[in-house]
């Protein structure tokens, strides 16, 4: 399966329980399924990579490098562990990784810094599609506010700012052990909210 010179879709649904149908088809072979799969969350892996990488075009290498993974290693996915768009956002800070190091750069994106959408020129959305992306990444954003703050902390230390376990300690002057455990617990509570509003 391939995604070559693919860019973000607007998202569909937000159906979780469909997510776990998606995933289901993928590990079964099914192309259509990794459709809708992209269809619905390439926008916001798309926006996690940009906020890590601050390049729109290694942004969307990167995009496809999860999409392509989701495909090929889909045996990797645990429903067991936790929610796919859990499994998905992870793959795809990994990867955004993967791609700085790869070009020898240092991720430091902070989470609300919207510079990078302009350091290219991207063709403008039209409104619907503005609309729908807006949905999506509220969708997130609330759930994430919803957060325990220290759980929080740490989530946006590791997906938006790029940042180890270890400079994340650093940072928030905090053990390397607890900041493994609130960034578990942090995903966990992120499932549950998603799960929530998604039900709302």
């Amino acid at each position: 399966m391939h995604f070559e010179n693919s860019k973000p879709s607007r998202p569909g649904g937000h159906g979780l329980d469909d997510d776990y149908v998606l995933m289901d088809g993928i590990a079964r072979r099914d192309p259509s399924a990794l459709s809708r799969l992209y269809d619905r969350h390439s926008t916001i892996v798309y926006s996690l990579c940009l906020r890590v990488l601050k390049d729109p075009a290694m942004a969307e290498d990167a995009m496809i490098d999860v999409f392509q993974e989701l495909w090929t290693r889909a045996d990797r996915y645990n429903p067991a562990r936790g929610a796919p768009v859990a499994y998905i956002l992870t793959l795809s800070r990994s990867r955004a990784l993967d791609r700085a190091r790869m070009k020898g750069s240092k991720p430091t994106t902070p989470l609300h810094d919207n510079t990078e959408a302009q350091s290219q020129p991207h063709p403008a959305p039209d409104p619907l599609q503005s609309a729908l992306q807006d949905e999506h990444r509220s969708w997130i954003r609330n759930a994430l506010q919803q957060l325990d703050e220290k759980y929080r902390e740490v989530l946006e230390c590791s997906f938006f700012e790029g940042l180890s376990h270890t400079e994340i300690a650093l940072k928030l002057q905090k053990p390397v052990g607890t900041v493994k455990t609130y960034l578990r617990r942090g995903l966990i509570q992120l499932r549950d909210l998603l799960r929530i509003q998604d039900e709302g």
